[in-house]
């Protein structure tokens, strides 16, 4: 004859009640039977270094706008030089749209250009009564708002429209305040021409590549991540090594510690109803009037 005994470890999920077992089966409580993530989706280790290529794209794109403004200072590089390059990327920003997207992208950039070529007066003397430390340091925390705040999901073809209008104003920003920095106005224009044709214009066109051939867009993120690397190691060696690192760490190292990270979870399932609180009739509120004296009826003719 077997023993009745209660199962205290799945008391408290039905209200604090216990059920009964007998001794000699064989019983499995609930928390043996619990499975932890069965809900959420698998990660696996590729495809997140897959999406991982439109922040290290990001990131070239914020270097690169670095890079520029110290050449210009340095003497390495001339306004028109940049102008000619500007024009290059644009040409082939609107090609791509066109080619791989069939976007046809309408003036609204050169209509931009336009109007900072004429604000260029303004703007290159916009920053002259403030600390180059100062505008240093709005520069870089408004550069690493803009990587915080970036839609990475429109490159990656998960959304439909390019949203972070706060992230494309800080990194206009951060090179507007760059861009008054220079010597002439042709300088500050040639700047900000290229910001916006770098934050602005290619997620459009990186969005394409992406969608057209995924080989191509990782010979794209290649390309982009040596070419920044390439204009920063002239103004500062380390600053390119500490960005190469960023790189293979962002590309690789991160996507491998969200995969392994995904068994640490907290979303719990398992095979237990919910709980139904008891709660004392002591601590009910009492009611008044008629209704109070319809309830008071039963419990005078208990006692």
């Amino acid at each position: 004859m077997s023993t009745t005994h209660f199962c205290s470890t799945c008391a408290g999920r039905a209200g604090g009640r216990t059920h009964a077992y007998d001794k000699g089966t064989n019983h499995k409580p609930y928390t043996r039977r619990t499975v932890v993530n069965d809900a959420v989706p698998r990660r696996r280790y590729w495809p997140v270094v897959l999406a991982s290529t439109a922040v290290t794209q990001q990131m070239s794109c914020v270097v690169a706008a670095a890079a520029v403004p110290l050449h210009l200072q340095a003497g390495r590089t001339g306004p028109r030089q940049l102008l000619a390059a500007c024009g290059v990327l644009l040409l082939l920003g609107y090609a791509t749209c066109a080619v791989l997207g069939g976007q046809l992208l309408g003036g609204s950039l050169v209509g931009a250009g336009a109007g900072v070529y004429g604000l260029s007066p303004l703007l290159h003397s916009l920053t002259a009564t403030v600390s180059s430390d100062s505008v240093v340091a709005l520069a870089v925390g408004l550069a690493a708002a803009h990587l915080g705040l970036c839609d990475y999901s429109f490159v990656n073809s998960v959304t439909d429209k390019m949203t972070g209008a706060l992230s494309l104003a800080a990194a206009v920003l951060a090179a507007v305040l760059v861009a008054g920095r220079m010597r002439t106005e042709l300088e500050t224009f040639a700047v900000v021409l290229l910001a916006l044709e770098l934050f602005l214009l290619s997620p459009f066109a990186r969005r394409h590549v992406r969608r057209a051939s995924v080989p191509a867009h990782l010979a794209l993120t290649a390309v982009m991540a040596a070419a920044a690397t390439a204009l920063l190691f002239p103004a500062s060696p380390a600053g390119a090594g500490a960005f190469a690192g960023s790189v293979l760490v962002v590309t690789l190292v991160c996507p491998a510690a969200l995969v392994r990270g995904h068994v640490f979870k907290a979303k719990i399932s398992g095979p237990w109803d919910e709980a139904a609180p008891h709660i004392p009739s002591e601590l009910m509120p009492r009611r008044t009037g008629a209704g109070g004296a319809a309830a008071a009826a039963p419990e005078a003719s208990r006692t």
